[in-house]
């Protein structure tokens, strides 16, 4: 994978994170750093970083990059059970 396909790569994860946690959470993600499996192994880029008012409490996104989705959120409880629960 080029740097420019990553950097694209990682651009619609980051979009995908933040509106999804906009719209389960009704919170800001600020994303500090990513990590792209291969898709060898695991089509995946997690996505660190915090939500805004609490940047010491790290938030992942876990974004599938072959069904463009977010496939789970992983943080505190306080955060996870903060969930919206969209019918």
């Amino acid at each position: 994978m080029s740097k420019a396909e990553k950097k694209e790569l990682v651009q619609t994860a980051a979009s995908a994170g933040e509106q999804f946690i906009k719209k389960h959470y009704n919170a800001e993600f600020i994303l500090k750093d990513y990590e792209i499996i291969d898709p060898s192994v695991q089509s995946t880029v997690y996505l660190y970083g915090y939500v805004k008012g609490h940047e010491k409490d790290e938030i992942t996104v876990v974004y599938s990059y072959h069904t463009h989705e977010v496939r789970t959120v992983i943080g505190p409880d306080w955060f996870i059970d903060s969930e919206i629960k969209i019918k």
